[in-house]
């Protein structure tokens, strides 16, 4: 019975397909499945809604080291500096747009637990092409066919954040926060010596239509954490998930990711929800 349901069904489809218009609608409908899949994991962009903030609020307290790889204007780190008041920390930020920059430098002048890198995090040390939308634009990418607002396109400085941790002397990475407008698994890749050895104990990153652009996948991004020993989870407002790649794929929409090393698994006790 079931073969020939399949059998109809894939008539069915050949039929369609030979209609250019039932082939436009039917992009359409994927298109719109896509959004539907998006505010499935991801209600809104808003870091009130994505579950950053009782990230940031769980993890901070026992963490003293953090990079901030697309930091923009620092409205993150700043939150974090702001948990962390008081305390022994230290913090380094990436960030290649020099409008955003700017903005970055003037928040945290002076203060020396916090360290400004204008240059941006990807999977080699190299000179690229980056697009910079104009005052300190979100959407600012290494990826710049995503890009749809005014701006300009410069070449710009990419560092390895496994080269990086060398210079600044540190062992471990306690929170890893990747922005990077679809630059994020070039950015872990550059970190692979990092996540061999587990020295980065937790990692957000996020997912969007840029990551089709740049030829990366979710399913690469999972593989690669979860063999290094990670848990993969998807970030919502009320916990962690665990995502059924097998059912959603990839969907490159926005969405929000954890992965989370060993040593935080007590984060993973308080917070699970269980499969999604």
């Amino acid at each position: 019975m079931k073969r020939h349901l399949r059998s109809a069904a894939d008539r069915i489809q050949r039929l369609i397909a030979r209609s250019p218009l039932l082939v436009r609608a039917a992009v359409l409908v994927r298109n719109q499945c896509r959004c539907i899949i998006k505010y499935h994991l991801a209600e809104s962009p808003d870091v009130n809604e994505t579950g950053e903030v009782w990230l940031r609020r769980a993890i901070a307290p026992r963490a003293s080291t953090f990079m901030d790889v697309g930091a923009n204007v620092g409205e993150w780190l700043a939150e974090i500096a702001a948990l962390k008041a008081g305390s022994e920390f230290r913090a380094v930020a990436y960030e290649p747009s020099n409008s955003a920059f700017a903005k970055l430098s003037e928040r945290f002048a002076g203060n020396p637990q916090v360290t400004l890198r204008n240059c941006a995090a990807g999977d080699r040390a190299a000179d690229l092409e980056f697009f910079e939308e104009e005052r300190a634009g979100k959407g600012s990418s290494l990826v710049s066919d995503f890009v749809a607002a005014a701006g300009r396109k410069r070449i710009v400085q990419a560092v390895r954040l496994d080269d990086e941790i060398a210079t600044l002397g540190w062992e471990h990475v306690d929170l890893l926060k990747i922005d990077a407008e679809g630059y994020d698994m070039r950015v872990m890749a550059g970190a692979q010596r990092l996540f061999e050895q587990q020295r980065i104990g937790a990692v957000q990153f996020e997912y969007n239509r840029a990551w089709q652009l740049a030829g990366d996948t979710l399913y690469a991004a999972m593989r690669f954490l979860e063999q290094r020993g990670y848990e993969v989870f998807v970030l919502k407002r009320d916990g962690l998930y665990t995502l059924n790649y097998n059912v959603y794929e990839e969907f490159f929409e926005y969405a929000n990711f954890v992965a989370l090393a060993p040593e935080f698994a007590s984060i993973k006790e308080q917070s699970f929800r269980g499969t999604i």
